[in-house]
This record gives C-alpha cells, structure tokens and sequence, in this order.
C-alpha cells in the first residue's frame, strides 16, 4: 500500500515509498505481507496534545508490539516538547508503522534551536529535563533535521525485542 506523499521538508529518516514485496528467494516462514501504515495529522498546541499524539499510534501499530508502549511514551516526550517551544497553533505530526511493527515518527516545531539534555544530575527531583534522556534510552535512533521555519524531530523504536538479545534490538 503506498505512503502519503511525505512533503519536501519532512525530515530525513522518512520514506516515501513502500517497501517492496519480499523476493522469491526470501527465506522460508519470512514474512511476505509488507503492511505499512502511515498518519499524518497536526495536533493543537496545547497541555492535550501529548494525550492526542500517544492515543494516534494505536492508528498505525498492531497493539500487540513491542514497539506500541515505547513508541507513545517518546512521542509523549517529543509532542510535549513541540508544545513547550513552538509559537505555532499547531503541530504538524508524522508517524509510520512499520512492516516489521516498528514505529518512525517525527514531530515539527518552530523553534530554531538544537534538542539538548538540560542536565538534571544537580536536581534529582527536577519535574522536567529529561525528556531526551528518555528518548535516547527508549528508541533505536533519534535526531532531527532543521528547516526553515523550525526542525522535524523523529525517532524510531524497533521491533521485536527478545530476552535472547538481551533486551537489544534483533535484526
């Protein structure tokens, strides 16, 4: 099933096409469905938006991955943070479920600076600041991508994980 368009300044990591079918020399009991699923949408900035954005990934994730749990609470973080620095009305919001049930996602903001840990070891009971602490330990890769008006944030969390791998990622 194709993608959306991805619009000429969404970030990096995302891809506008499909994946393609698995080949015919694909490994026997490889999955053959490539299902992707993809949303856009713009949340209203605003303290609901984190809310609105966690409930969204249920959109685009079987709620039996791994991915789901990790998935909403770095979107969480990443909304939260839109909201706190943008000036806009609203937050222009990307998530992909993957065909393996990973999740990417991106979120855009006005703001012109660069995402950076405010450092919270001074104040162990600060309520805020770590929120790229979190991201960095949650999901599989992170980072974002400037644009002319703001940046895109995006993140990826893997799926599936196994006791095996020691909780690590599989490939």
């Amino acid at each position: 099933m194709p993608l959306p368009h991805t619009p000429a300044d969404a970030p990096a990591g995302a891809s506008a096409d499909a994946p393609a079918d698995a080949s015919p020399g694909a490994s026997p009991g490889a999955p053959t469905d490539k299902c992707v699923r993809a949303l856009r949408m713009r949340l209203p900035t605003g303290p609901q938006a984190p809310r609105l954005a966690r409930e969204s990934v249920c959109a685009v994730l079987d709620p039996d991955r791994y991915a789901l749990g990790d998935g909403r609470t770095c979107l969480s973080e990443v909304v939260a943070n839109a909201v706190r620095h943008s000036t806009a009305p609203e937050i222009p919001l990307m998530l992909i479920g993957e065909a393996d049930g990973s999740l990417f996602a991106a979120v855009r903001d006005t703001a012109r600076t660069v995402p950076m840990a405010t450092g919270t070891a001074d104040e162990p009971l600060a309520e805020d600041g770590r929120g790229l602490e979190l991201l960095g330990a949650l999901a599989d890769g992170w980072g974002f991508d400037r644009t002319c008006s703001g940046k895109w944030v995006w993140f990826r969390v893997r799926h599936p994980r196994t006791a095996a791998a020691g909780g690590q990622v599989t490939a």
